[in-house]
């Protein structure tokens, strides 16, 4: 896997088709974690809860939970789109955590049922050596009314 790649957990493809998750109202966040438990996309059950005992937290990170992303979801001409519009940006700092490894996109209003993840970096990023962020691509998801 690539840094910077972007993994959809196979529950949260299936939640995201079963129509669980309510961009409107629901609340997301995504939780920066080390290697201690590595995340696969059919793990059988996803939640913050299989990775929250190695959170990242200090400096200018949050302190548990992570930091909230704003989702949205369009549809145009038969296709449904679903963008997180939240970029978040850590700069330096020497309280900051020294192995971020990866991000977990989570919906927090819905038992804290994970979604997807993203590796940040392969040997752990180091905040107090320089700015952690992430920049979303163009979607998370994207389906098709053939």
């Amino acid at each position: 896997m690539a840094q910077g790649t972007v993994t959809l957990f196979h529950k949260g493809i299936l939640a995201l088709n079963n129509a669980v998750h309510d961009f409107d109202t629901d609340v997301y966040k995504i939780a920066w974690v080390n290697n201690d438990v590595v995340p696969v996309a059919s793990q059988a059950a996803p939640t913050l809860a299989t990775y929250i005992a190695g959170e990242q937290t200090g400096g200018t990170f949050p302190i548990t939970g992570g930091d909230t992303i704003v989702i949205t979801a369009v549809e145009s001409a038969g296709t449904t789109t679903i963008a997180p519009q939240t970029n978040p940006s850590y700069v330096k700092n020497a309280g900051n955590p020294t192995a971020v490894f990866w991000g977990i996109l989570y919906n927090s209003s819905k038992a804290d049922q994970a979604i997807a993840f993203v590796e940040m970096d392969i040997s752990g990023a180091d905040g107090t050596l320089g700015l952690i962020s992430l920049t979303w691509g163009a979607n998370l998801y994207t389906m098709t009314q053939g």
